[in-house]
């Protein structure tokens, strides 16, 4: 149940908040190199592949964690992050798997190419890693997860990939779903801050919702090291 000191969790959340902005996950060097752009096709197709399996799953996060949540309230602010992912009222085509679907076939990939990539060990391991985090653990620890280890992040992150793709000639109409994210998960970060701030009173559930930025963030980063690898190691020109 939510605390009693609202100063307590408003001093916590900021402490929080610019750990997350420093965190090594939002400035890795796949980051900072994809930024500068000069990308072959293969390279481009290597890293569309790979991150489109953790956009095609986001979704199961938050579903899988708005059901132990306890306030009909804060579940109602995780529902409105849903229905922006499934960009409801509108149509099918325009949910966020779609709009990636619609860059990657902007980069020359169809639904084979995307179906049938094998998934990096990092990968698996984040996705993996995040179902656990927000299924079977307690919920402010899934909290944790979504809110400072997703969406407090992504803006940071995707700036850099919407700079490096730039580069490369990729259009505005292709690139919609980084730049959307860009801006709407600045709203979901605060959606998901005031959920936050519902539980952040105590130090037991500092621990948690820490344990849960940690864990994402983490997986985040090592996510970034195996694309590294599969892009500018593996892919480097002989």
């Amino acid at each position: 149940m939510p605390g009693t000191d609202p100063t307590r969790a408003e001093l916590f959340l900021q402490r929080l908040e610019a750990e997350v902005r420093s965190h090594p996950a939002l400035h890795h060097p796949f980051l900072r190199r994809f930024a500068e752009g000069g990308l072959r096709r293969i390279q481009l197709w290597a890293f569309g592949l790979q991150h489109y399996q953790l956009v095609r799953v986001f979704t199961t996060y938050l579903e899988a964690l708005v059901k132990s949540i306890p306030e009909q309230e804060v579940r109602d602010w995780i529902h409105m992050v849903l229905e922006d992912e499934y960009a409801r009222p509108q149509t099918y085509d325009c949910s966020h798997p779609a709009l990636y679907r619609r860059f990657l076939r902007a980069l020359g990939l169809s639904e084979e190419d995307w179906d049938r990539v094998e998934a990096l060990p990092e990968t698996r391991a984040f996705i993996n890693h995040h179902i656990e985090l927000t299924s079977l653990r307690h919920y402010l620890v899934g909290l944790g997860a979504v809110g400072p280890g997703h969406e407090w992040a992504i803006p940071t992150m995707f700036a850099y990939l919407v700079e490096g793709l730039r580069k490369v000639g990729v259009e505005d109409k292709p690139l919609e779903y980084f730049t959307l994210h860009v801006a709407q998960d600045l709203e979901h970060g605060r959606l998901l801050r005031m959920a936050l701030a519902r539980y952040a009173e105590t130090p037991e559930n500092h621990e948690r919702i820490l344990e849960g930025a940690h864990a994402s963030l983490g997986a985040r980063a090592r996510f970034w090291d195996g694309l590294y690898r599969a892009v500018f190691e593996d892919l480097a020109p002989s």
